[in-house]
């Protein structure tokens, strides 16, 4: 999975790519783009979150989940827009959108960040990367030893 910051008219927008697609709630580092999520956030003035699902079926829960938990830390506006039937229903397990609507397409979120929230998306975009994935921290606990105990490598 990646999560790719786009501009989209100076607001800025997390495309998710290549969905891992798994119904587990455990599931190797896709918790880890919460974590990869926020410490883009706290090098940026950026202080908002829209992910674009892109009308992916399959998302993975504990993406989702991380994410959702992301957001009652921070407090702040936390939008998604592209969800599909599955993805909405774990949304709404969660009671996500009690706190924030969902939108079909970013622009949507974007305009109701504009409404809702004045001057949240009119920040300096300069220095940042648009259209490379954020990177993701492995986890600490995800390494093998090598056959002989001399190295050892990262799994995923």
């Amino acid at each position: 999975m990646d999560l790719v910051p786009e501009n989209l008219g100076g607001a800025v927008v997390f495309n998710l790519n290549s969905s891992c697609g798994s119904s587990k709630t455990v599931c190797g580092n896709c918790g880890e783009f919460a974590v990869a999520i926020h410490n883009w956030l706290m090098n940026t003035e950026v202080r908002y979150v829209l992910l674009d699902l892109q009308d992916e079926k399959e998302i993975c829960p504990a993406f989702l989940e991380e994410v959702m938990q992301l957001s009652k830390r921070m407090r702040i506006p936390f939008l998604f827009a592209g969800v599909m039937e599955k993805p909405r229903k774990i949304l709404e397990a969660y009671d996500f959108m009690r706190r924030w609507p969902i939108f079909i397409t970013p622009e949507e979120a974007v305009s109701y960040l504009e409404e809702k929230h004045p001057g949240t998306t009119k920040v300096s975009l300069d220095g940042l990367e648009f259209g490379i994935a954020i990177a993701t921290s492995r986890a600490r606990n995800g390494v093998t030893p090598e056959a002989d105990g001399a190295d050892a490598e990262a799994v995923e």
